[in-house]
């Protein structure tokens, strides 16, 4: 015997699928999910490539980095390139 609790569901169609989704319906059978399409991703020798330095965060006066600004601009370089420079010319 067949019990009366056990409710048919029509399949989800294009006319049905936001009625069904609003009233929190499954509409799981008008979506494939064997097959996931994934956008984007990593491509083989995509992106910045690497400098080979190391990052890390130093603390200086006011002073100091009004001074390291204004030689950077004067020789059109980076900020970060004036204290490699600085620091190759202490050795």
């Amino acid at each position: 015997m067949k019990s009366n609790t056990t409710k048919t569901h029509k399949p989800t169609t294009t006319e049905n699928l936001e009625e069904k989704f609003e009233s929190d319906q499954d509409v799981s059978d008008y979506f494939d999910f064997s097959r996931p399409i994934i956008w984007g991703g990593k491509r083989k020798g995509a992106g910045r490539k690497p400098l080979g330095k190391v990052r890390k965060q130093v603390l200086l006066s006011s002073a100091v980095i009004a001074k390291i600004d204004a030689i950077a601009k004067k020789k059109k370089l980076s900020f970060s390139a004036i204290l490699e420079d600085a620091c190759v010319a202490l050795q």
